[in-house]
């Protein structure tokens, strides 16, 4: 059976507007069942190229690229693949054990947490926080992590570079248990030091050279009815998926202490303002959204944009995990921040402000500006994607004097000023809470809704083009 096949892959990237360099070229390669390869080539072939490819992180210029049988960017071939990539930070705040239990939740077919700590030998280590490990111990990990879904193809990108001696006979001696569980391997190395393993186990060697593949058999491999592969159930239970990413994802903000106090304190500033009695309630309603915007933005753009640029995101498209399922998590985190930090804001601004309203006007208040914020949480997420950390700063730092001169404070009387700012979506969340506080507004709530939700739909679109997008991860 081919688990990996492509035909006539060509890639080309620009290098300049009017110059253009062709990587690979009109490469034909086929990954076979019970096949052991390796793949050599000088720094700057397409090694890596060629494996973004196979694994669905980059399109081909040209050519047809099936990945078990899949479309190589769909979830379904992910659910029998494993992967170790390079450059992949560890996420802080998760142990070993959290961490391994959470990428097996992607997977319908699983091993234990146990079987999968034991098998790279981090049975001793599963309490340890997974970002404090050793170079070792951490492609130990990555390992580990590559075997969380029972794979029935592993590809390697120079797992054995950050390993020591003795976690490099380990680490080979867990390949011959994969082998004798029939798993097919495709591996990248130039490291020598490989040889003397890989004399005995792979079964052909590939090198890339001027964008071509010059492949060479080592020996042949039989499959027969006992070895060949069972079939799997791919089905993915996206709630269970769901539960287990947000539980992860909350664990980790309950681990940053000083991150929650930041929110405390600045939610807490409600409580120095000197207003009227008049104007208490619209300082507040203004204060809630402007600080809700701001969290939304922050969390979830900074967060992923980090998360992306250190590598941990690419690691999560070679797994099963659905984009949409990761978004919904990071979205469910910032409301649980964005409802804390407005608690706090009604609470303080209950007490200091006298402001006197029933807990209905209250809750009505407090589901509109949370509600109302899902798409500025949705623009974080693609701002995320497509900058680095430092530009998403920038991005905040603009949003906000943005969402003051368009929220709808009465700034100017030229009508094509009034025009331009109904275009803003931070015009219609301010008409939203206006009215959910029975306070003055224009009297088009179903218009600003719409608006709201057209402008979460479109981010969303913008969010999965960008995860999906290919230059992020050149």
């Amino acid at each position: 059976m081919k688990l990996v096949e492509l035909n006539n892959v060509s890639k080309t990237f620009s290098q300049s507007l009017f110059r253009k360099k062709e990587i690979l070229k009109k490469i034909n390669f086929t990954v076979e069942t019970g096949d052991f390869i390796v793949l050599k080539g000088a720094n700057g072939s397409g090694k890596t190229t060629l494996i973004s490819i196979i694994l669905g992180l980059s399109k081909p210029t040209k050519g047809e690229v099936k990945l078990l049988g899949e479309n190589p960017q769909s979830f379904q071939a992910k659910t029998r693949l494993g992967v170790v990539l390079q450059k992949v930070a560890i996420p802080t705040n998760l142990k070993v054990i959290e961490l391994v239990d959470l990428l097996r939740s992607y997977y319908p077919n699983s091993l234990s947490t146990e079987e999968i700590l034991k098998t790279v030998n981090l049975k001793e280590k599963e309490k340890n926080w997974a970002s404090k490990l050793s170079g070792g111990e951490e492609q130990r990990l990555l390992f580990a992590l590559a075997l969380a879904g029972n794979p029935e193809l592993l590809i390697l990108d120079e797992p054995t570079r950050n390993l020591d001696n003795e976690g490099f006979a380990e680490f080979w001696q867990q390949i011959k248990i994969c082998r004798e569980k029939n798993i097919t391997i495709l591996m990248v190395t130039n490291n020598q030091s490989d040889w003397q393993y890989l004399a005995d186990l792979a079964t052909k060697k590939v090198e890339l050279k001027d964008g071509k593949l010059e492949e060479k058999l080592l020996k042949t491999v039989s499959v027969t009815e006992e070895n060949k592969s069972e079939k799997k159930s791919n089905k993915i239970n996206y709630l269970s998926v769901l539960f287990k990413q947000t539980s992860t994802e909350l664990l980790q903000l309950i681990r940053t202490p000083l991150y929650l106090l930041g929110i405390f304190l600045f939610s807490s500033l409600i409580a120095f303002f000197q207003v009227t009695e008049d104007s208490a309630k619209i300082m507040l309603l203004f204060f809630s959204g402007i600080s809700l915007i701001i969290f939304a933005i922050e969390r979830l753009g900074k967060r992923v944009a980090t998360e992306r640029v250190e590598g941990w995101l690419k690691l999560l498209q070679v797994t099963p995990l659905p984009p949409s399922i990761f978004f919904r998590a990071k979205i469910i985190i910032s409301l649980i921040i964005a409802s804390i930090s407005l608690s706090l804001i009604f609470t303080f601004g209950a007490l200091r402000l006298g402001i006197d309203e029933s807990l209905r006007d209250w809750l009505i208040m407090f589901s509109c500006l949370l509600i109302g914020v899902i798409p500025f949480a949705i623009f974080g997420l693609a701002m995320g994607y497509l900058f680095n950390p430092k530009s998403v700063d920038s991005i905040i730092g603009l949003s906000v004097p943005l969402a003051l001169l368009t929220c709808g404070l009465p700034i100017s009387e030229i009508k094509w000023i009034q025009d331009l700012i109904t275009f803003s979506p931070f015009y219609h969340y301010g008409q939203l809470v206006l009215w959910s506080a029975n306070l003055e507004y224009d009297s088009y709530l179903s218009l600003h809704i719409i608006w709201l939700i057209g402008f979460g739909l479109f981010f969303n679109f913008v969010a999965i083009w960008a995860y999906k997008r290919e230059e992020i991860y050149r």
